[in-house]
């Protein structure tokens, strides 16, 4: 899967990345925002199956596949050898999966919600109160009653900063289309996908595809991630946070030259045990939004 830069991507990055102070919880602020009856201190527990999982240790490597493997895999119907677990390739990536349960939940619920929360850290915040600390994005489309909620937020990049496990976080997650990453449209399902870098530097090293389809009782999503193969992207240096080294990194002596640091800082970023830290963190904010999500879209659908 190729990811090709957008406008988005050449946006200078928005000036709350260094003027908004990070914090986890919520500020006094926030307790005067018309979704702060949302908040709450702690998330809800992960589900059972991922205790299991997170209990069991890594998967083995054949339970793993490639992101060119994967509009094909989940298009399939029933489920995986690793629906949840964490395990790495033969090629060395790491393969993160996480399926979780959503009472009640629908695929218009989510495409609502990665249009609406990314311009806001206290937005952001809702999701996991623990490790969650600051988003913006590239291109705030709130403005525009006109687009989807699925065109505010593909095509653009979400800015975030969270931890996962013990280790803080600062990313540059860059939605792509589904259809033309390959995902065929069907109805009450939908695919979110996008290609996972540092906000830092002009490097990506992972994908991500959050599949959400019907079940009996709401719908289930099924998270993938891919992770470990670093490569250096066109962008301009003002879309980051160190723009020096980003000339660097974009050059071309500089392409060339480091083209093997950063392969290596992007398999050291996802050794074994950031895959049992991703699993448990993705398993905490999908099942915690979840919980609440229908109420919250049904209060502010439709409201920037």
């Amino acid at each position: 899967m190729d990811y090709r830069i957008t406008p988005a991507d050449r946006l200078a990055l928005p000036s709350s990345y260094t003027a908004q102070r990070r914090q986890l919880g919520f500020t006094r602020e926030d307790s005067s925002r018309p979704f702060a009856h949302y908040f709450h201190s702690e998330p809800r527990p992960i589900q059972e199956h991922v205790r299991d999982a997170l209990t069991s240790g890594p998967s083995p490597a054949d339970c793993g596949y490639e992101i060119d493997d994967a509009v094909a895999r989940l298009a399939a119907p029933g489920y995986h050898r690793m629906e949840t677990g964490w395990t790495r390739t033969e090629r060395g990536t790491l393969v993160v999966s996480c399926l979780t349960n959503m009472p009640d939940v629908t695929a218009d619920m989510w495409d609502w919600w990665f249009g609406w929360h990314s311009t806001d850290s206290a937005r952001y915040k809702l999701w996991h109160p623990r490790a969650h600390l600051f988003a913006t994005i590239g291109e705030d489309r709130s403005g525009d009653r006109t687009l989807s909620d699925r065109q505010r937020y593909i095509n653009n990049v979400s800015y975030v900063d969270e931890y996962v496990g013990k280790a803080l976080t600062r990313l540059a997650i860059r939605f792509v289309d589904p259809s033309k990453a390959g995902f065929a449209e069907r109805p009450g399902v939908t695919h979110i996908c996008a290609r996972v870098g540092t906000s830092d530097l002009p490097v990506a090293g992972g994908w991500l595809v959050h599949q959400v389809r019907p079940t009996d009782h709401g719908s289930e999503m099924r998270s993938r991630f891919f992770l470990g193969h670093a490569e250096v992207l066109p962008v301009p240096a003002q879309s980051l946070s160190k723009p020096l080294a980003a000339r660097v990194l974009t050059s071309p002596v500089g392409r060339v030259m480091l083209r093997p640091s950063v392969s290596a800082i992007g398999r050291y970023r996802t050794r074994d045990q950031f895959g049992r830290a991703l699993l448990e963190h993705c398993a905490t904010e999908m099942n915690h939004l979840a919980g609440f999500l229908p109420d919250l879209y049904a209060e502010f659908r439709g409201t920037p």
